[in-house]
């Protein structure tokens, strides 16, 4: 059997896998959301690029902090209530899409660009991303913290 990890130790691998979730994210919603307007709707102007890596790579690095945490409170536990959590949130979290009104000048821009009505659209192109750091962590994790017994 293999001896717990140390503390220091284990920080750093939620830190490292906080990181690679972040890139990776991060990586994928930006490919999706670049597919998105290039073959769908453009919504560039409301969402890019820089905002998607930005919200991904936050939402990823507070989880390493959190699953840390969590890790030393929890012991046992703490894998499945992180992921319960992370899941709520990230289910939560499309609430904030489905109800988002867009500023005049910036819905100008969108129909401008596509047509009248598009902004009804705008869900089917962000609640996917929601959902980019939870897979990608939960994922990627199991590389990181092995059982080994």
């Amino acid at each position: 059997r293999s001896q717990p990890l140390k503390t220091n130790d284990m920080f750093k691998r939620y830190f490292i896998l906080g990181l690679v979730a972040s890139v990776l994210s991060s990586a994928g919603a930006v490919a999706y959301g670049t597919f998105f307007n290039k073959n769908l709707f453009d919504f560039s102007m409301a969402v890019g690029p820089l905002s998607i890596a930005t919200a991904c790579t936050t939402i990823t690095l507070f989880a390493c902090f959190t699953a840390f945490a969590a890790d030393k409170v929890l012991k046992s536990w703490s894998e499945f209530v992180f992921n319960l959590i992370f899941s709520v949130f990230s289910m939560l979290s499309v609430l904030g899409p489905m109800n988002f009104q867009f500023p005049p000048d910036i819905l100008a821009k969108i129909q401008e660009v596509n047509f009248e009505g598009v902004e009804s659209f705008f869900p089917i192109y962000v609640i996917p991303m929601h959902f980019f750091p939870i897979l990608v962590w939960v994922t990627l994790k199991p590389l990181f913290f092995r059982n080994r017994s």
